[in-house]
């Protein structure tokens, strides 16, 4: 019987996802109690994986044309057959306890409280004794689920839900490119407990070049455009306003608390961010689509 479906969006990015398939075989949870949903939603290209992983995974590749990674999870739940649902990235590692140790707090969950079941999300460097600009920057600011649960917030790298509470709210909003998982996440909230578990360990490798984090960004306030600010675009100006002094807050304060040579690198990165968020707000109140 199938327990639990795991479930990840595909879009051109085929090597990590091999490195995520090939870690996932490491897994000590029963591979007759587990699905992997691999959707994917690159329509200009097939996704062809080596027969191995078919071999040794309870592998299933489905297919979503709408764009989007929300709608590509969507179409992962609607085949999933599993009674607890589990949302992570082609570009993740999960330790090879991340389901066990999951399942075995559902199991102790009698009265049906959980909403979202999440845990830390890892950094890991190129070279840890030698880190870029960027890799100083997400150092510091990168994946803090711990303090986001507390607000009932959860990321999609690191998910866990019933099945029936993610259909009871009618799962991801498709027509989100970014911010869906802030989105679903405040909905079940409002119901359910959101818990963070030391013990259920996603690592992910920390963004190397400035441009992966600029791209970031621009999905990010996409996002945030997209659910609230379209047709506001004086609110949206303030809200990309404060953004940029919230950076150069956080860069400042970093000089009186951390070695020199990463509070120059994170204020150069502060400074990088802010050019590319005010380059998005006019695209976006022009009429840009959204970055995915």
């Amino acid at each position: 019987m199938v327990e639990i479906s795991v479930i990840v969006p595909y879009y051109k990015d085929y090597h990590r996802l091999l490195s995520l398939l090939s870690i996932l075989i490491e897994q000590t949870f029963p591979k007759s109690k587990w699905e992997i949903l691999l959707v994917n939603n690159d329509s200009d290209e097939e996704l062809i994986l080596p027969d191995f992983f078919f071999l040794n995974l309870p592998l299933f590749l489905l297919t979503e044309y709408k764009p989007g990674s929300y709608a590509a999870r969507n179409r992962g739940i609607s085949e999933a057959k599993g009674r607890i649902l589990v949302f992570t990235d082609s570009d993740c590692l999960p330790d090879k306890y991340w389901l066990k140790n999951a399942y075995e707090f559902f199991q102790n969950d009698i009265q049906h409280e959980i909403g979202i079941l999440t845990g830390p999300i890892q950094l890991f460097y190129k070279d840890p004794s030698s880190l870029s600009d960027t890799e100083i920057f997400e150092k510091y600011t990168a994946f803090t689920t711990e303090a986001y649960s507390k607000s009932g917030g959860a990321i999609t790298a690191n998910w866990f839900s019933y099945a029936d509470v993610i259909r009871e709210f009618n799962g991801f909003d498709p027509a989100l490119k970014s911010n869906g998982d802030s989105e679903l996440s405040s909905r079940i909230s409002q119901k359910y407990r959101v818990i963070y578990q030391h013990n259920i360990v996603i690592n992910h490798p920390a963004r190397y070049e400035i441009a992966e984090l600029k791209n970031k960004y621009r999905r990010l306030l996409g996002g945030k455009y997209s659910r609230k600010y379209q047709g506001k675009n004086g609110q949206f100006l303030i809200h990309v306003i404060n953004f940029c002094l919230r950076q150069y807050r956080f860069a400042f304060k970093k000089f009186l608390t951390i070695p020199i040579k990463e509070s120059n690198a994170i204020f150069r990165i502060c400074n990088s961010l802010n050019g590319v968020m005010l380059q998005e707000y006019f695209g976006l109140i022009k009429g840009k689509e959204t970055k995915r």
